[in-house]
């Protein structure tokens, strides 16, 4: 059974006012335990509201989310150990940090779990090291580090909740390409790890491409498309036509499309294009 489910949900800002917006409608879906889905979208698409809704954030006008097929909103109160089960990370969250040491910070979530002190320690030194950070930073203060070392102080402080589903809202915005990588490949290597559900939303097609499993593409508040990366990246041409901007080396196979060469379009690395390429041009395609 999926652990996590969403069924028909619908939200509107500002209902009934003259600025009544319509975010999300009937939005269904079911995560798989262990996968990494990608969530990507145009803006204004619709995904960092539905991913609000998945630990409580946000309440649908409509539907309902299920845990572990309960309603998440059946009894109110119990709101917070929700979002204990269902962490998530909002776009910039080193925004957010405000102890004087990491090792606090990231410790906050867990201290606020209850648990005790030995179980805290060992879930921050495990959360830090699964980010890469190193045990000699947790003494110091998050304001002393550099940008991608904030952000990943972040992650490790809901990863120290050990959520069974993460959730990140953009969490490579605003870093440089070595920083982009080094978060994308400690997501991935956390849900390997871990074997935790994960949600990446993105604006980046091709990060999603990289590291998913399944994805999930948000057209104007409604699903537009729910499958395997290969699936989504042979709709390339949809994709484009809702204003996604798709991977450079899949714009490369439209073109040869287009002018004739018989290729798919489901080629989103570099490493599949030329797989795909050597055996035509002659070549020898076990690279």
């Amino acid at each position: 059974m999926a652990v996590l489910q969403v069924d028909k949900i619908t939200y509107t800002y500002a209902a009934g006012s003259p600025f009544e917006q319509h975010a999300i409608r009937e939005v269904s879906l079911e995560t798989k335990p262990g996968e990494l889905l990608g969530i990507i979208g145009h803006t204004g698409s619709g995904k960092s509201t539905l991913v609000q809704h998945l630990n409580g954030l946000l309440r649908p006008n409509e539907g309902c989310v299920r845990l572990d097929g309960q309603d998440i909103w059946q009894n109110p109160k119990n709101i917070r150990d929700v979002r204990f089960r269902v962490g998530m990370v909002f776009q910039y969250p080193e925004h957010q940090l405000f102890e004087d040491t990491v090792y606090k910070d990231i410790s906050f979530g867990p201290r606020n779990m209850g648990l005790d002190e030995k179980e805290i320690d060992s879930r921050v030194r495990q959360a830090a090291a699964h980010v890469g950070l190193d045990e000699e930073l947790l003494d110091k203060s998050p304001f002393d580090l550099s940008g991608g070392e904030k952000r990943r102080v972040a992650i490790a402080g809901v990863m120290a909740m050990q959520p069974d589903i993460l959730i990140l809202d953009e969490p490579t915005a605003g870093l440089d390409p070595r920083g982009r990588e080094r978060v994308l490949t400690m997501i991935k290597e956390y849900q390997k790890q871990r074997g935790t559900t994960v949600l990446l939303v993105s604006h980046s097609m091709e990060d999603i491409a990289r590291v998913a499993d399944r994805v999930l593409v948000m057209n104007q508040g409604r699903v537009m498309m729910l499958d395997t990366v290969e699936n989504v990246f042979f709709r390339a041409q949809e994709l484009e036509q809702i204003g996604l901007s798709i991977p450079a080396v899949t714009r490369i196979f439209l073109l040869l499309q287009r002018q004739g060469l018989a290729v798919d379009t489901d080629v989103y690395t570099v490493e599949q294009a030329a797989r795909r390429l050597l055996p035509l041009l002659g070549g020898d395609a076990t690279c």
